[in-house]
């Protein structure tokens, strides 16, 4: 039965220079120093899904100061295991340690008009796969480094509004971004949403 265990520095290190630079392009990926300082400030969980010793997936979060809502930053099923159900896994024993007092919030890359056919159907197949989770499609959707993501939620027991939510949401960055960078590079929400996928 796989396990969940917070990653060491070392193992931080490692799967961010083995996993995270193949599984995320550089539009959507921290730098491994931005992920060090979140971690610093105890409010950034690490997370491997571990079979024994062999690393399976891992997950990285981002927690508001009140700890009612966390950022699914990272989600990732490490290669020689995709196919299997070990992302389903993974939300799971994620939704059992936050459990019913955390909302989880998802960006997953949002469907757009012009996207090639590929693309498309990759990005509403992770939505999808959101949904399957248990995860509901908000009324919102944010720009983020001038990357268009719709936006999820698994509620658990907390039930938090959209503007809860969305207000949860932009503290995060708020609080770990200088205000001009913040005020340029993310839109939450996003302006001109249109209509939800």
């Amino acid at each position: 039965m796989p396990e969940l265990r917070l990653l060491t520095d070392r193992q931080l290190r490692q799967v961010y220079r083995t996993f995270v630079r193949a599984d995320f392009p550089p539009s959507e990926r921290r730098s491994l120093a931005s992920i060090e300082s979140l971690r610093r400030t105890g409010r950034y969980d690490t997370w491997g899904v571990f079979a024994g010793e062999k690393l399976l997936a891992y997950a990285f979060l981002w927690r508001t100061a009140e700890g009612h809502c966390a950022l699914l930053d990272y989600l990732a099923v490490c290669p020689d295991g995709r196919g299997r159900g070990l992302g389903t896994q993974a939300l799971e024993l994620l939704k059992e340690q936050y459990g019913p007092s955390c909302a989880l919030l998802v960006e997953a890359e949002a469907p757009e008009p012009g996207l090639p056919p590929e693309e498309d159907r990759l990005r509403r197949r992770r939505i999808a796969f959101y949904q399957r989770a248990g995860f509901r499609l908000l009324d919102y959707q944010s720009d983020i480094f001038q990357v268009r993501y719709a936006m999820l939620a698994w509620p658990g027991a907390l039930p938090l509004s959209g503007a809860e939510l969305q207000k949860a949401h932009r503290g995060l960055y708020q609080s770990h971004m200088p205000p001009l960078l913040f005020r340029r590079m993310i839109h939450i929400p996003a302006a001109h949403c249109g209509k939800k996928e």
